[in-house]
C-alpha cells in the first residue's frame, strides 16, 4: 500500500459516462476575480502548507483554522488559528506513547474542545482525546493485531479533499483500500469506514461508479480516490471521482450512491490508460502528470453553490523536467460552479500568478477563500477572496 500511496503528490484523470449534460444553462459573461484577503500567522513550528485542515466555526461564529503539520514530529501538534483574533491562536501536544499516547498522528478531525480524533494510519488507530491532550479511548481499525496490509483492510486515508465527519454516533473516515482496488476491478465498497464510537465496531461503504469498472488500470490514489463534501442535509455526501464528469450523492442511511448531476469540465481530455504492470514506473508517472482530472468538489453552505476544482495535465516540457526532479511550469487549473438548482453558473480559469492552493479551499459569509503564500513568505498563511461577477 505504501507504494501505491507513493504516487499520491502529483496529478491524475478523469472523463464522463455522462457527457451530455443536461444541467447546462447560458453563461453570462461573467469572470473570477481577486478580492480581499484574511492572514493568520505560521507557528515556528509548523509549515505554511497542509493536506489537511479544516475551518472550524465556533457558536458566535468565529472562525478557526486548524490544520496538521505536513511531517511528523513529536510530540504530535494541531495548530489552531483565529481568522479574526491572534489573541486566540494556540499549540495543542499530544504524545505518541505512554498512557495518553495517540501514536503518529497522519490526519485529524476537530470536532470539539472535548472530543479531537487523531488518526495514526499506519497503526489503523483512531484515539479520542481532549485539547489538553488527554487521551479519552482508542480503536482499532483492523481486524487482525498486525499492522501489515492484506486482502481485506483498508488504510484511513482524509485530506482537505475528503475529510473526517461525525454523524450521530458514527465518525466517518475516507480511507483507500490497502490492496490497490484493481486487483478487484474496483468493485468493492470500501472507500469510507463508518466507526461506531460506542462499540467501536466498523464497517465499510462507498463503492466505484460503472465507469471505472471497465478492465483498465487507472492509476494511484490521484487518479482513483474521491473527493467527499457534507451538504446541509446530514444524511447526505456528494461524492466527486477523479475521472468522471458527473458528481454523485450518497445517502448515509441506505448507504447507497446515484448518480447526483453532470458537473464536467469544458477542458477535459480522455484519459488513455496503461498497464497495471507498469505502475511503478515511469510511465505511471507520466501517466499522472499528462492527464486532466478533477481534483475536489465542495460546496458552499452560505450561497447554496458546488465548486468544483479541475486540473489540466502539465505540459510535455515541465513533464520531462519532473521526471528528472526538475521544477516544470504549473498546470492550468479551473473551478466549475453550480448554483443550488444544479445550473450551471459557469468555468472559471484559476490564474497561475495566484498561487493557490486546492487543498485549501474554504467558505465564509463573505465568500470564498483559498490559501495562496508566496515561497517568500514562510511566517504567514495568506486567504485570497474570489469573487465571480
Amino acid at each position: 500500500m505504501k507504494k501505491f500511496l507513493t504516487l499520491i503528490g502529483i496529478t491524475c484523470l478523469l472523463y464522463s459516462c455522462n457527457k451530455g449534460g443536461s444541467n447546462l444553462t447560458m453563461e453570462k459573461e461573467i469572470s473570477l476575480k481577486l478580492g480581499g484577503q484574511k492572514i493568520i500567522p505560521v507557528n515556528d513550528k509548523s509549515t505554511n502548507f497542509s493536506l489537511l485542515s479544516q475551518v472550524y466555526f465556533e457558536k458566535d461564529e468565529h472562525s478557526l483554522y486548524i490544520h496538521l503539520n505536513y511531517f511528523d514530529s513529536e510530540p504530535n501538534y494541531l495548530f489552531i488559528n483565529s481568522f479574526e483574533d491572534p489573541a486566540l491562536d494556540m499549540v495543542l501536544e499530544f504524545e505518541s506513547e505512554g498512557p495518553n499516547g495517540v501514536g503518529s498522528v497522519t490526519e485529524f478531525y476537530f470536532h470539539s474542545y472535548d472530543s479531537i480524533f487523531l488518526v495514526d494510519r499506519y497503526q489503523y488507530l483512531v484515539s479520542l482525546a481532549d485539547s489538553s491532550g488527554k487521551l479519552k479511548r482508542s480503536y482499532r481499525l483492523k481486524s487482525n493485531s498486525s499492522n501489515m496490509p492484506d486482502e481485506d483492510s483498508v488504510l484511513p486515508y482524509s485530506t482537505s479533499k475528503a475529510r473526517m465527519f461525525v454523524r450521530g454516533k458514527y465518525l466517518y473516515i475516507p480511507c483507500i483500500p490497502d490492496t490497490d482496488p484493481f486487483n478487484h476491478k474496483y468493485g468493492r465498497e470500501n472507500l469510507l469506514m463508518k466507526l461506531d464510537l460506542e462499540t467501536g465496531d466498523y464497517s465499510t461503504l462507498l463503492g466505484y461508479p460503472e465507469w471505472y469498472q471497465d478492465g483498465k488500470y487507472w492509476g494511484g490514489p490521484d487518479h482513483v480516490t474521491p473527493s467527499i463534501t457534507r451538504l446541509d442535509d446530514l444524511n447526505k455526501v456528494l461524492v466527486s471521482f477523479p475521472l468522471v464528469d458527473s458528481v454523485y450523492l450518497l445517502d448515509l442511511k441506505t448507504e447507497k450512491m446515484k448518480p447526483y448531476f453532470w458537473m464536467g469540465s469544458s477542458n477535459i481530455e480522455s484519459p488513455v490508460p496503461i498497464k497495471y504492470e507498469d505502475n511503478q514506473s515511469d510511465i505511471a508517472r507520466r501517466f499522472q502528470l499528462g492527464t486532466d482530472y478533477y481534483f475536489s468538489i465542495n460546496y458552499d453552505p452560505y450561497r447554496k453553490e458546488y465548486w468544483r476544482l479541475f486540473y489540466k495535465q502539465y505540459d510535455e516540457e515541465s513533464i520531462d523536467k519532473m521526471l528528472n526532479r526538475e521544477s516544470g511550469s504549473p498546470n492550468e487549473k479551473s473551478i466549475i460552479v453550480y448554483n443550488e438548482n444544479l445550473e450551471r453558473i459557469g468555468e472559471f480559469d484559476f490564474e497561475k500568478s495566484w498561487r493557490g492552493n486546492g487543498y485549501d479551499l474554504v467558505f465564509f459569509e463573505d465568500g470564498a477563500y483559498f490559501s495562496s503564500t508566496p515561497d517568500s513568505i514562510e511566517d504567514q498563511m495568506i486567504f485570497r477572496q474570489l469573487i465571480i461577477n
